[in-house]
Parts: C-alpha cells; sequence; structure tokens
C-alpha cells in the first residue's frame, strides 16, 4: 500500500509517501515556518538547523524520529558552505544512528533557501 500525503492539493508532488506502512520517504524540506510555509532566512547554519527540526517534527507526526533515517540527500546553493552545515547537521542525529547520506552543491534553489534536504526513514 502507498499513501501520498498532499496537505497542498494544488502542488505538483507530495509532501511524504509512505509505503507499506513503514517507509517514509520525505520530500525537499526547506527552511520555513511548518505551520504558515513562510520561508526563513539566515545563514547555513540557521536554514540547517530550521530544515532539521522540521525534519523531526514531520518524522514524529507519521510515527518515526531522527534515529530511524535511513539517507539524506543534501543540495546546497553554495558547497563551500559544507563545513558550516556539517557542524550543525551533525548536532542533530545520534553518532550511532547516522543515516546514509549524499551532498552536492553550486545548484538553484528558489527564493531566498541555502539547503534543501530530502529524507527516507522507517517508522518506528
Amino acid at each position: 500500500m502507498i499513501e501520498h500525503i498532499c496537505p497542498n492539493p494544488g502542488a505538483p508532488y507530495a509532501d511524504c509517501v509512505v509505503v507499506e506502512d513503514k517507509y517514509l520517504y520525505l520530500s525537499g524540506l526547506t527552511s520555513e515556518d511548518l505551520d504558515t510555509g513562510a520561508a526563513i532566512g539566515g545563514d547555513i547554519t540557521t536554514q540547517t538547523r530550521i530544515v532539521l527540526e522540521n525534519l523531526k517534527t514531520l518524522l514524529e507526526r507519521h510515527g518515526s524520529d531522527m534515529d530511524h533515517v535511513i539517507r539524506c540527500e543534501i543540495v546546497l546553493t553554495d558547497f563551500s558552505e559544507r563545513p558550516e552545515m556539517n557542524k550543525e547537521y551533525v548536532k542533530h542525529f545520534d553518532p550511532a544512528h547516522m543515516p546514509s547520506r549524499i551532498c552536492y552543491g553550486n545548484v538553484v534553489l528558489s527564493g531566498e533557501n541555502k539547503i534543501e534536504i530530502l529524507a527516507t526513514a522507517i517508522k518506528k
């Protein structure tokens, strides 16, 4: 069974796809207020923190947590900001449960977004 979670029916994608009530595939998260959808600017550290806090919130809504993230894909507008992003990124995961990851950069993102993170997780 596949469940597509689309809080905005007009969007051309699902925010989260749940497969077999076990696997969570979250679309790219950017630095935004989850309640209003308003973009939140700031430097790469601030935006990384907000994205990962949002990821934690969404995972908990769907029966998972940061320890159950199995893969992240990170897109940066400026790859030279990777060290600063990594300093914040590691604060949000238990070192014993770090997900697999790919990070690439020098990509154009919408608005003032400096980072976008896609995640795959399993339910607890």
